[in-house]
């Protein structure tokens, strides 16, 4: 009998600890884009542009998207207001350029800052060719 309630403990205590490691487990957020480079290819000058980047949310725990950040004044980026994203999750970031008064080849970026440990800034990328409007 003392076998067999020393067996059951033992029993126990082992479930016990693995479940106890199983609740340590990280669960990380992960955010993946469906690409992160954008070519618009040539455009004529005086064109608003606009693109919208993908993202999933491929990891366990929730994603937040805390900052999103274009590299100059010329280029706009908005996700609306949802900023927190569950596993399996999709998001958006629109971006927009007006090519008013530029020309040439032009490359601009956008830096995602996020609480996924292994890629907590991303930086999206866009370019095209502006050719000037011949009067």
């Amino acid at each position: 009998m003392k076998k067999i309630i020393f067996l059951f403990i033992s029993i126990l205590f082992i479930c016990s600890m693995s479940f106890a490691n199983h609740s340590l487990v990280e669960t990380n957020p992960s955010i993946s884009f469906s690409e992160i480079i954008y070519d618009f290819g040539e455009v004529q000058q005086g064109v608003k542009l606009e693109h919208v980047f993908t993202f999933i949310n491929s990891g366990e725990g929730k994603l937040t998207i805390q900052d999103v950040k274009p590299s100059c004044g010329c280029t706009g980026a908005a996700m609306g207001d949802k900023k927190e994203f569950e596993s399996g999750e999709t998001g958006e970031i629109k971006i927009t350029f007006n090519t008013e008064g530029r020309s040439g080849i032009i490359e601009k970026t956008i830096n995602v800052t996020t609480n996924d440990p292994a890629n907590p800034q991303v930086t999206l990328k866009f370019k095209c060719s502006i050719q000037e409007n011949k009067q």
